[in-house]
């Protein structure tokens, strides 16, 4: 490097590395030169929570962006035997949930630490209706855990399937971290139970939203594991007026959201007439209330809202989260939802049960703004992928 360049003054090198938006280019700079590193490397004030990066599947392993850098690619080093598995879920600090060789429950899923490159093995298998004697091959569709991974209490929820004998159903599945069997409690509805959409960790409790729009709830602190016997807390079903809405017939996908300490769903409007591969069009986004109890009636409800209240909405199943735009000043952006490809949307059973149907086409991601008549295209175009669609990393 030039000595002109190693020589600007400290204050500025401080104040180009704090607009940086990216992770990667801050990296890069420390590691210009002695000085360069000196200067940024003074302790700073806390930064604001980093937002998603985004993994994109390609011939060579996935490659991934920031969100908020452009969508310029980097290299994304992953152990070789990660670099065409399934992605289907990331947890704040940087861990990545993968299936490899998934097809008909015979895969092997791990949580992969980006930052350490080292993984944790996940179940593969699950017991049914608590039932030592009934074990199945599981796959595993969208997950999230109660607490960091390294915690010794950390309990992982996950919407699940099993075979043989359930195709298309989506069940509830848990387990304690490092046990190899999982348990579904709940197997014995099989696909005469409601469909479930998306799974979070809210307030001490994994809950799961159904296509009813009605939440499942399990309170965490009433899990217990012995050495072969599993307690899991009663499925609360919070009360809400009716069974969802029909949206006119559309085709939706719903995600949970926790916002501002209190829970969004926000519902996902295909196009209408369809398009092949069918592409988004809309969002609608509700806000759980508490509605006055009055003699036994509903509890809560969806209200739609009207202004996002200058949040981001960063969607995908198992992880979704909600920044302040307002944190993120000078670098773009605009109270939104910001969302990826979904497997929902192109018959997602399909693809994880037959080898030969397994392309994700990769073309359905982006932003939408309320109100919009039309969602924006944010990722550059690219080929369908045999192995993965995109997926957000939580850094």
């Amino acid at each position: 490097m030039d000595a002109r360049w190693c020589a600007l003054n400290a204050d500025v090198l401080r104040l180009v590395h704090k607009r940086l938006p990216c992770l990667v280019d801050r990296r890069n700079m420390r590691r210009a030169c002695k000085s360069w590193r000196a200067a940024v490397a003074a302790p700073a004030p806390p930064q604001q929570r980093p937002l998603p990066w985004i993994l994109m599947p390609s011939a060579g392993g996935p490659t991934f962006s920031c969100a908020v850098g452009g969508c310029r690619r980097h290299d994304f080093g992953v152990p070789d035997y990660a670099r065409e598995a399934r992605y289907f879920g990331t947890y704040s600090g940087g861990w990545l949930f993968l299936d490899f060789g998934n097809t008909r429950g015979h895969g092997r899923h791990v949580l992969l630490s980006f930052r350490a490159k080292y993984c944790i093995s996940l179940p593969g298998i699950v017991c049914l209706d608590l039932n030592p004697s009934i074990i199945r091959d599981m796959v595993m569709i969208a997950a999230t855990l109660s607490s960091p991974p390294e915690d010794e209490h950390c309990i992982g929820a996950a919407i699940s399937s099993y075979w043989p004998g359930m195709n298309g159903a989506r069940m509830h599945a848990f387990w304690y971290m490092r046990r190899q069997v999982a348990v579904m409690p709940t197997a014995s509805e099989g696909v005469f139970g409601p469909f479930l959409e998306d799974v979070i960790h809210h307030k001490e409790a994994f809950y799961f939203l159904t296509a009813q729009e009605h939440l499942h709830a399990f309170a965490v602190p009433e899990f217990r594991a012995a050495a072969a016997i599993w307690i899991y807390p009663p499925r609360k079903i919070p009360s809400f007026p009716h069974d969802g809405r029909d949206y006119d017939g559309r085709d939706v996908a719903r995600y949970l959201v926790e916002s501002r300490e209190n829970l969004l769903m926000v519902v996902r409007f295909v196009s209408d007439p369809p398009q092949m591969p069918p592409r988004t069009s809309a969002f609608k986004v509700f806000e759980m209330v508490e509605l006055p109890i009055n003699n036994g009636e509903a509890q809560y409800a969806w209200k739609e809202l009207e202004s996002l209240g200058g949040r981001m909405l960063f969607v995908a199943r198992g992880c979704s989260k909600s920044y302040e735009v307002a944190d993120y000043e000078g670098f773009g952006f605009s109270a939104g939802v910001y969302f990826l490809d979904d497997d929902r949307i192109y018959d997602e059973f399909t693809v994880l049960l037959d080898d030969t149907a397994r392309r994700f086409p990769c073309r359905d991601s982006g932003k939408w703004l309320l109100g919009a008549a039309e969602a924006d295209n944010f990722l550059p175009e690219q080929a369908p992928s045999s192995y993965s669609p995109p997926a957000w990393l939580l850094p």
